[in-house]
């Protein structure tokens, strides 16, 4: 790209002309506009298309502001930046878009600090300072709590006085500007809120007992308790990720670039280092989940059509209760506009039909909230000669983009399901998202996340839980844990690395989180048995490859047992012989636990040879969520499944990948080097288990 169109016009003296006459000759600018110091970003896709703005003329930590001369390079930076990411994301949405730029004048902002004015001047030391200070937020990053304490402090201390509104409070507009933090690339301040209650309090009591000439905002920030929070992996990435982008796209930019790579380990690993872990969400009891996604499918396929049919004919509640008993749903169902007492409307049962749609798409998709509630009409692909269902969807977390997801026929159903409830709805609102219908009255209701999460809940409570109404609470999270956990622990050939794309993760460790939940693994007990049982099954018949120590020991115990009841019977009954390893295994405490990389972990827990596990604590007692390819992998109760090679070769070409960043003879460069080498005789064992062999007659 010889030219960056977008700099030229901003350079120019007449822009705002310049750009409106050649934006058709610059397609990729066409959803951009600008006026004065603002740039406004529209959606370029979908039927409701939302615009983002962001003031790019901002302040700067040293006093100055962008557009000054002295920052030339960086304002070019900007600006470059804002066409550069469109054209390579032409239909990331504008909010996005807006972040990604607010977070590149959060770095330049940070940068004024020091004094530098270019990229090139920036060293890996900066690049790591502000990594560090961005994981604890922009508000602190920028120093913005403790530069509103220090100014109001020397103004009180040196008798000038503060802006106050009639009801005594402080004018915190008027101070922002004051200080000078009111152009900073921020939108909401959170701790310096709370100095500015906690000044208006002391003010209110003439600073009773307290030495302001003394105090730091350290102590105000400790009497509050408010202890920075380091942000979420996710946040702190997309802090980062305009700096790589820079690095990445240079050969489009006429601004100097870094003189090193930001990141040689990637800006997501970076992130993973210092921002801390999401929340987990809490995941569903499985009989709990078994009950609601059965239930739900049952009304997709089976009553879906027949309350739809009932709906747009306005039947009267006696006719729907009929019609539905024939169908095997017995509802109790009243006329009116609102459910009593527990009696819904046929409106709420569409409602309700509604949150069973949503309940199989985000089981059986494990979509984000937001990626469900963007569907729109015709979403499924079923014409690219594959003879698959395909969601298209916009993955906005993570690659930002519109991708196809593979969905099984029961989704398809769904789909249509809410295609046919939303046909009048998209006609009269101009709009095609499926999440809306036409009320009898003939108004559109449009079916908001709060709504939905509402009539799952009821939903849960009258069709699938009578008994115990407080039993669960939904999120819609939930749903997309579930699939990765069942994906896992369910389907053979299961891999973390197909699961992590499905996902649209950042990384596999952010899909290693999903799938080591310790309470829904012993919830999963019962359930696991069968699947124990039918694994066990496959190593009898020769059938599934099994390794390692404690692999090699099962293959002995059942060669051993095999001999024994051929001794005994006519027919050798290999059912006997799992149920007697399941037995013996359940007698000395081993769960026959599955673990992401492959291996599964048959631990005696109840017998003292536990503490000779690779991850026993100090007490001698295992601790599963230690464990790790290497760990597990030279654990002598591991047992290899034909997974495991899969695994250990991706954490090869991970460890590599660092290697080659590593400056050559370095500490770092020797340990990966050693860790490779460790991996790569683990692979050898792996790569040596072999299925069980049917001892001869």
């Amino acid at each position: 790209m010889g030219n960056v169109a977008l700099l030229d016009v901003f350079q120019a003296s007449d822009a705002e002309d310049k750009f409106r006459s050649n934006r058709e000759s610059w397609p990729w600018l066409s959803n951009i506009s600008i006026a004065e110091s603002t740039i406004e970003i529209t959606d370029t896709v979908g039927e409701n298309r939302g615009t983002s703005s962001i003031e790019f003329d901002i302040k700067l930590l040293d006093g100055s502001k962008l557009t000054d001369k002295r920052n030339k390079e960086f304002c070019d930076l900007v600006i470059e930046y804002v066409e550069v990411f469109r054209l390579h994301n032409p239909v990331i949405g504008a909010s996005v878009h807006v972040q990604r730029i607010r977070s590149l004048l959060s770095f330049i902002c940070w940068l004024s600090q020091y004094k530098i004015r270019s990229l090139a001047k920036v060293t890996k030391t900066h690049l790591e300072k502000f990594a560090n200070d961005a994981a604890f937020g922009a508000e602190f990053s920028l120093s913005i709590p403790e530069k509103v304490f220090t100014a109001i402090k020397n103004q009180l201390l040196e008798g000038r006085e503060l802006p106050f509104r009639q009801a005594n409070t402080l004018r915190r507009t008027e101070i922002y500007k004051m200080v000078g933090v009111n152009g900073l690339p921020i939108r909401n301040f959170t701790y310096t809120t709370r100095i500015l209650d906690w000044y208006e309090h002391q003010l209110k009591n003439n600073f009773k007992g307290i030495e302001l000439e003394k105090l730091t905002v350290q102590d105000v920030l400790e009497e509050l308790d408010l202890i920075p929070n380091i942000v979420t992996i996710q946040d702190l990435h997309r802090k980062l990720m305009p700096l790589e982008e820079i690095w990445s796209w240079q050969h489009y930019f006429k601004s100097k670039p870094f003189s090193k790579n930001p990141f040689p380990e990637g800006s997501s690993k970076a992130a993973s280092r210092l921002g801390t872990a999401s929340k987990r969400t809490k995941t569903i009891p499985p009989k709990i989940a078994f009950a609601m996604m059965r239930e739900s499918a049952n009304w997709v396929l089976n009553y879906g059509d027949e309350i739809l049919d009932l709906y747009s004919s306005v039947a009267d509640a006696e006719i729907a209760i009929k019609r539905l008993s024939d169908k095997g749903l017995n509802l109790n169902i009243r006329d009116g506009k609102q459910s009593n007492n527990g009696v819904a409307t046929l409106e709420g049962v569409v409602r309700y039909l509604a949150s069973a749609c949503f309940t199989v798409i985000a089981s059986l998709t494990a979509r984000r909230k937001e990626e469900i509630f963007d569907l729109g009409y015709q979403c499924i692909d079923e014409e690219r000669g594959d003879g698959a269902y395909w969601l298209t969807i916009y993955i906005e977390k993570t690659s930002q983009r519109y991708d196809l997801c593979p969905v099984p026929v029961l989704v398809r159903k769904a789909i249509d399901v809410l295609e046919k409830l939303s046909e009048k709805a998209r006609e009269l609102s101009d709009n095609d998202t499926l999440w809306q219908y036409v009320s009898r009255e003939g108004d559109v209701v449009k079916l908001n996340d709060q709504q939905v999460r509402n009539s799952l809940q009821d939903f849960f409570t009258s069709f699938v839980s009578e008994d115990s109404s407080h039993d669960w609470k939904f999120s819609f999270h939930q749903f997309r844990r579930m699939f990765a956990l069942l994906y896992y622990y369910r389907f053979e050939g299961a891999y973390i690395g197909a699961l992590s794309h499905h996902l649209r993760h950042f990384n596999i460790e952010m899909t290693k989180r999903y799938i080591t939940d310790e309470k829904f693994m012993k919830e999963m007990k019962e359930i696991g048995e069968g699947w124990t049982a039918s694994f066990l099954r496959k190593v009898v018949s020769g059938k599934a490859t099994i390794g390692g120590k404690s692999g090699d020991k099962i293959k002995r115990k059942l060669s051993d047992w095999l001999t024994h009841f051929r001794g005994k019977v006519d027919v050798v009954e290999r059912e006997r012989v799992v149920e007697k390893l399941m037995r013996y295994m359940k007698r000395v405490g081993a769960e026959f636990t599955q673990q992401v990389w492959g291996t599964i972990c048959v631990c005696p827990k109840k017998t003292t040879l536990r503490k000779h596990s690779n991850c026993a604590n100090d007490k001698g007692e295992p601790n599963i969520e230690k464990g790790s390819v290497e760990t597990c992998g030279g654990c002598p109760f591991a047992a290899y499944t034909d997974r495991f090679s899969g695994a250990i070769s991706d954490d090869i070409k991970a460890r590599e990948k660092t290697k080659s960043f590593c400056e050559k003879g370095s500490v770092l460069d020797e340990i990966t080097g050693v860790q490779i080498i460790s991996l790569q005789e683990l692979l050898t064992k792996a790569n040596a288990s072999s299925p069980f062999e049917v001892p001869n007659e």
